[in-house]
């Protein structure tokens, strides 16, 4: 691993939503431009990119990762084989590989790739964009303390980072991976609920999102947990007590538990699927 205070880093799809997040991330913490080099396939894309942050682009990925102390990878897992075989024989077997795809496991990477490479697996989510994301990072077989910490810089500009060992990363993904869609199903559940007693779609869904996004940010400040942050606006009694009593009587707990169940369901088989060629 480079000595240097920023080692370089490689974005693979670097012009993908995940890829400009990182790159965007590390630009906002102080990485310097000529660090960074992105990798895609449309120079289009890339384009941006580089009037943006300054950094060096290119649409070969064998060429970006020459050289590299980190390559991130953030192509879609059905492209991860073509390009782990692409760049296997430039990548250096010291480097450590942050992958932030879904669905493949250190292993995959870790196959494909040099004997004893180091493979740090992330699970970032889509706020991630705007520096208010929660992103687990695992380690796989060959990474050290070290390489966890350089993960953890490189994306502490995307939000909440936390460790997770890598056989728990199905929780991650049904509560900050896959929770965002969730949120976002709750806003527009509870916009209907005001349009049919009254409001206007755009007054119900304005109400239904600052109410989330004010609620979210009483949790995140108060130190209080949901729980208690509930019972203080669930007077005896009262309205919102009895709407979560009949919330509770129509299976609240089994709707989000069905959720959770069939999206890790889904995420083993696409795994395997990907895995398998």
């Amino acid at each position: 691993m480079s000595e240097q205070t920023f080692p370089r880093v490689a974005v693979l799809g670097g012009g993908g939503t995940i890829g400009t997040t990182v790159i965007g991330a590390m630009r906002g913490a102080g990485w310097p431009a000529d660090r960074i080099v992105a990798a895609g396939r449309s120079e289009e894309r890339l384009a941006p990119l580089a009037a943006e942050h300054g950094i060096g682009t290119t649409t070969d990925a064998a060429q970006a990762v020459e050289g590299a102390d980190v390559v991130v990878t953030s192509v879609k897992p059905q492209d991860m084989r073509a390009l782990l075989t692409q760049i296997s024989g430039s990548v250096s077997p010291d480097a450590l590989i942050l992958t932030v795809a879904a669905a493949l496991p250190s292993s995959f990477y870790e196959e494909l790739l040099a004997d004893g490479i180091a493979v740090v697996r992330s699970m970032p989510n889509t706020p991630a964009r705007l520096g208010k994301g929660a992103t687990s990072i695992s380690a796989g077989a060959h990474a050290t303390e070290e390489h966890m910490a350089l993960a953890e810089r490189i994306l502490e500009g995307t939000g909440l980072v936390v460790r997770v060992p890598e056989d728990l990363i199905s929780g991650v993904s049904v509560v900050s991976g896959s929770g965002p869609a969730f949120f976002y199903a709750v806003a527009e559940a509870m916009a209907a609920a005001g349009i049919a007693n009254g409001l206007d779609r755009g007054m119900a869904e304005a109400l239904a999102a600052q109410t989330l996004i004010g609620a979210g940010a009483l949790l995140e400040e108060s130190g209080e947990t949901p729980a208690e942050l509930r019972a203080k606006v669930s007077s005896k009694g009262g309205t919102t007590l009895a709407a979560l009593a009949a919330m509770e009587a129509a299976g609240l707990q089994g709707v989000f538990s069905a959720g959770a169940n069939a999206a890790i369901a889904r995420a083993k088989e696409l795994g395997e699927e990907l895995q398998k060629g």
